[in-house]
């Protein structure tokens, strides 16, 4: 059964404890994963695959401050108030790894499972690096350490695609959103991608065009190559077949750079978590299986 906790940190809010003791392993401590999810979302993108990992395991979601669930929370009363984005504090991955350290440390959470989808495998590198002593292994789901393309280095995105895409943002929002969601999700010509793509779609589009602009230019303008070779905690990098997003050589590239693992989704799209969660599962208890 679920119980909702106040998140300690200011980034990171409405945490959410799943599970139970069935989750000790032979030290009778708990193996806890933490969910973190991506640009656009919030923990509601994890709702098909926590009540298989919670039947073993303890798991803990949250919200992001930018995400529409945040937002929506922030006029509620004592036990969810949210404090109004700070763009000029969130416009690198270094404050948002700050409050990971955080809400893992003052719910005393660690050593966690951390699960990190898109951006948010990235904050949970930096966040290692910080404090090793808080993770026991990262999973770094449709993750990149850098989306512009450069001589050396192939993200996917040219620097004419990008800045185009924060101009749609910026005049355009809505639109762009509903758009980008369309392309994010993939496979749309299947049921359970249109049902993904509609409810990515809807935190999406409740975001804050400032803050969507804000967080969009941390992402797409990031350059976190440097943190890969740094990272200590184990790592497990996941990816789907065809990502748009992510393509496979830069799951290839972190592999290699971490000397990480790599695990192979096979469906398509950004958010297997939604198209995909049996999927998903499978690979998750595997990479648990190892730890």
């Amino acid at each position: 059964m679920g119980v909702l906790e106040k998140a300690p940190a200011v980034g990171a809010v409405n945490a959410r404890v799943l599970g139970s003791s069935a989750g000790a392993d032979d030290n009778n401590m708990m193996t806890t994963i933490v969910l973190a999810h991506g640009y656009g979302g919030d923990q509601s993108v994890w709702d098909y695959i926590t009540p298989q990992l919670s039947k073993s395991h303890r798991v803990v979601t949250f919200d992001w401050i930018f995400s529409a669930a945040a937002a929506a929370t922030s006029g509620d009363t004592d036990d969810a108030v949210v404090a109004p984005f700070d763009a000029e504090k969130f416009s690198s991955y270094e404050a948002f790894a700050d409050e990971l350290v955080s809400l893992v440390e003052i719910m005393d959470l660690g050593p966690v499972v951390f699960v990190g989808h898109s951006m948010s495998g990235m904050v949970g590198c930096i966040a290692s690096v910080k404090r090793p002593d808080l993770f026991r292994h990262l999973v770094l789901l449709g993750s990149s350490p850098r989306y512009l393309n450069s001589e050396d280095y192939k993200g996917g995105f040219e620097e004419s695609e990008v800045k185009t895409l924060l101009h749609n943002i910026e005049t355009n929002f809505k639109a762009w959103a509903h758009d980008f969601a369309s392309v994010v999700v993939a496979g749309a010509d299947s049921s359970a991608a249109v049902a993904a793509t509609d409810r990515y779609r809807a935190g999406l589009t409740g975001m804050r065009p400032e803050v969507a602009l804000a967080v969009g230019r941390a992402i797409f303008l990031s350059d976190n190559r440097a943190v890969l070779g740094l990272v200590e905690v184990p790592c497990t990098v996941v990816q789907t077949k065809a990502d748009v997003v992510v393509p496979m050589h830069v799951a290839e590239y972190m592999q290699g750079t971490m000397e990480a693992a790599l695990e192979v989704v096979d469906c398509e799209g950004h958010v297997p978590q939604l198209t995909a969660p049996d999927l998903v599962v499978e690979v998750f208890e595997r990479i648990l299986g190892r730890v």
